[in-house]
């Protein structure tokens, strides 16, 4: 059953540095998600810096792991240490296919990992799949 959307919303921070996936990411969260506040970041490091400082915890961050400044790798240890953020999901968003790095980051907490899909209704059942488990699952 799917929350009221008129009480409920999720922050969502999307941390990747590639413009384009940041527009087909909203857009599938904005068509799955309608309740949700959007913030998009650009690296690890602007990452942390508002996780450091935002008066609300996101219920989800979308981390791509190879960005310029910190890499996705970095900043999910860095999150993963923070008591106050250890217990938000943190879903891995990256072009790598490889099974090894899958693993690795499972290991280092993150909650998920998914391989970018090149087309909007792979992406749009990784949105659904996201959303059910870690969003309307608490309503």
């Amino acid at each position: 059953m799917e929350p009221n959307q008129n009480s409920v919303f999720y922050y969502i921070l999307i941390v990747d540095d590639e413009k384009n996936d940041h527009f087909f990411i909203r857009r599938a969260i904005d068509h799955l998600i309608p309740q949700a506040i959007v913030e998009s970041l650009y690296d690890g490091s602007e990452a942390l810096e508002y996780l450091d400082h935002c008066s609300a915890m996101p219920n989800l961050i979308i981390l791509d792991l190879k960005m310029r400044e910190i890499s996705g790798r970095d900043t999910i240890s860095i999150i993963r240490k923070n008591e106050a953020l250890s217990k938000v999901p943190v879903v891995i968003f990256t072009n790598s296919k490889e099974h090894s790095e899958k693993e690795e980051l499972l290991s280092m907490g993150a909650d998920a990992f998914y391989t970018k899909p090149t087309e909007m209704n792979d992406l749009n059942l990784i949105i659904e799949e996201v959303r059910d488990r870690w969003l309307y699952q608490f309503h």
